[in-house]
């Protein structure tokens, strides 16, 4: 045969795939096997094949999960909710709303943090870069992209780069380097 009609091919394709275990089945197999069955070479038609394995594997998925889901819900009945027994008197004060309880002045009691948010002691040289003595890492690295961006050190060629300058050369010790890989430059300059 020269020629394959598309209304064939599609045929051919369901009684493939009727067969075949579609977790093992690829579309090159099912286009090896269609060649076989119409003894010509279909690479030509390669994306209209593609496109009908798809078609078919999508349609058999969503058959599969709307019927796993009508089981399901069949099979998962909720148990009967038991009344909780009251206690104390029935008396109209009971059912008064209790005042919440007060809680502690935000962000009083809390560390100086935890991950993240800990600040740390910085080196003398990020320390210089950054105006500060201590800083939690997030800051460091929000800091480190505000003069990124404003003194405008992006590569031209590629902007996931950084061009150091001197003072930020100083902190990374390296011309030129990725930013958002920037922490691994960085992390030796956090002091415990």
């Amino acid at each position: 045969m020269a020629d394959v009609s598309d209304e064939n091919l599609q045929k051919e394709i369901l009684k493939i795939l009727e067969k075949a275990n579609l977790a093992k089945t690829s579309t090159k197999k099912v286009r090896q096997k269609l060649e076989e069955v119409f003894d010509t070479d279909l690479t030509d038609k390669k994306e209209l094949i593609d496109q009908y394995v798809m078609d078919y594997v999508n349609k058999m998925e969503s058959e599969n999960s709307d019927s796993a889901e009508e089981e399901s819900d069949e099979k998962k009945k909720p148990a009967p909710k038991k009344r909780k027994k009251r206690k104390g008197s029935d008396s109209d004060s009971d059912w008064v709303k209790k005042k919440p309880k007060k809680q502690a002045a935000a962000g009083a009691g809390r560390g100086k943090g935890s991950g993240y948010t800990r600040a740390y002691k910085l080196s003398p040289a990020l320390a210089e870069l950054m105006g500060q003595e201590e800083m939690p890492r997030h800051e460091v690295v929000k800091r480190v992209w505000t003069i990124i961006k404003e003194k405008n050190l992006y590569d031209q060629s590629n902007k996931q780069y950084a061009i150091c300058d001197d003072a930020l050369y100083k902190v990374i010790g390296t011309k030129r380097f990725r930013t958002f890989g920037m922490m691994k430059y960085l992390k030796t300059h956090f002091l415990d």
